[in-house]
């Protein structure tokens, strides 16, 4: 698996190894945590797996760009979670060899930081016509880290 970008550490996240290769554009510079105009919404999951209170902290949304030939995923906080986070992170996986496996020659993106209040990403990732999964998960204060994306982590929106 190759990591092509990749912000802060991910401890308590499943599926991603620990690596440490700093973007130079920070995300929060994004307007709004937005992929682009030409990106359209394909799917989004609650940030809830994982809530004491089984409430929603935001959202992990997943877009795809017919022109630019790339999927782009962001995690979103909301409601009075705005602010308040204490980390916050996006992941996106291609199936680039497309056998719906992890393993060599597949593509992950990922950011996260503690930095972060309302919006990780946008992590971009060429993907037409190959599966992906996406993430996200947020902590807010001292409570649990709360989780959500793609269910059972399976490898979806293939088109």
């Amino acid at each position: 698996m190759t990591i092509r970008r990749w912000v802060a550490g991910v401890a308590g996240v499943a599926g991603a190894a620990v690596l440490a290769a700093v973007s130079a554009t920070p995300a929060q510079a994004f307007p709004q945590g937005s992929c682009g105009q030409s990106y359209r919404k394909v799917a989004v999951h609650p940030l809830k797996a994982g809530a004491k209170d089984g409430a929603s902290y935001g959202t992990v949304t997943l877009y795809q760009s017919p022109t630019a030939h790339r999927k782009c995923a962001i995690a979103r906080v909301s409601g009075t979670y705005v602010g308040r986070t204490k980390y916050l992170y996006v992941e996106l996986f291609v199936d680039r060899n497309r056998d719906r496996a992890y393993g060599r020659g597949d593509t992950a993106v990922a950011d996260g930081s503690e930095k972060y209040k309302w919006f990780a990403g946008p992590v971009y990732a060429p993907a037409d016509g190959l599966c992906v999964r996406f993430a996200g998960a947020v902590r807010v204060g001292s409570g649990p880290l709360v989780r959500g994306g793609t269910p059972d982590g399976a490898w979806a929106h293939c088109a």
